[in-house]
């Protein structure tokens, strides 16, 4: 198991505590705490046995073991094993911020896993990590050496692909997104790749009001990952 990291972050430690408590170490809390969050996170840690120590200076700050990220064989042998998946892939997004914010609306939209490429792209980092609210820990990201080829390799896996694209005819609340699914998203500044956006089964947009250029990419990832969700529900 990898080293341990550390956060303060109280939402980060629930959703752990709540989806994976294995991967906490230790919790430490000042004694005699008041806040409501930090009595809830003691009561989740006893429930499942985490190892608590508690401390007159410190203040709140928590021990856990950072997720490593994955590869093709990962999903092949696990994700492609599971009914329906969910799957994002991501097409060389840079910004901390954003994957943060993806890998948390994923985790809330039941995604099953988030490709990313080997170059060119933000990995787990500290910012990622931090601003995921633990999403980083719980959802596999797998980090592939060529997009195109696994996008073929989803399909050789009767995965329907779509690319989300500014420029495409279609609506996203116009598709079904009921079955084995990969959404994929493109970079802040370049979009999707041409090549990669042509490899897919078709592609979709998030109508807008024409004064607005576009959406953040976190955002229209969220907001078409929801949709997903709605119908799969």
């Amino acid at each position: 198991m990898s080293r341990s990291l550390n956060t303060q972050d109280i939402n980060f430690i629930k959703t752990l505590l709540e989806s994976d408590p294995k991967k906490i170490e230790r919790i430490i809390v000042k004694r005699e705490s008041k806040d409501s969050r930090i009595l809830n996170i003691i009561s989740l840690a006893k429930k499942n046995s985490t190892v608590i120590t508690f401390d007159k200076t410190k203040r709140f700050e928590a021990y856990f073991y950072p997720r490593e990220m994955e590869d093709i064989n990962f999903l092949e042998n696990n994700i492609m094993r599971k009914k329906d998946p969910l799957l994002v892939v991501l097409d060389h997004i840079q910004d901390p911020q954003n994957l943060g914010s993806i890998l948390r609306s994923s985790l809330g939209a039941s995604v099953d896993a988030v490709i990313i490429p080997k170059d060119r792209a933000c990995h787990l980092t500290p910012t990622v990590r931090k601003v995921s609210k633990a999403a980083s820990e719980i959802i596999p990201v797998i980090v592939v050496s060529n997009l195109r080829n696994t996008v073929k390799i989803l399909k050789n896996y009767s995965v329907e692909i779509y690319a989300c694209s500014g420029e495409a005819n279609k609506n996203y609340f116009d598709i079904d997104f009921k079955g084995p699914k990969a959404l994929i998203f493109g970079s802040e500044e370049k979009g999707i790749q041409k090549f990669l956006a042509n490899e897919a089964n078709g592609q979709i947009k998030i109508p807008i009001d024409s004064r607005l250029e576009s959406l953040n990419v976190s955002n229209a990832t969220s907001v078409i990952l929801f949709e997903a969700k709605r119908q799969r529900t």
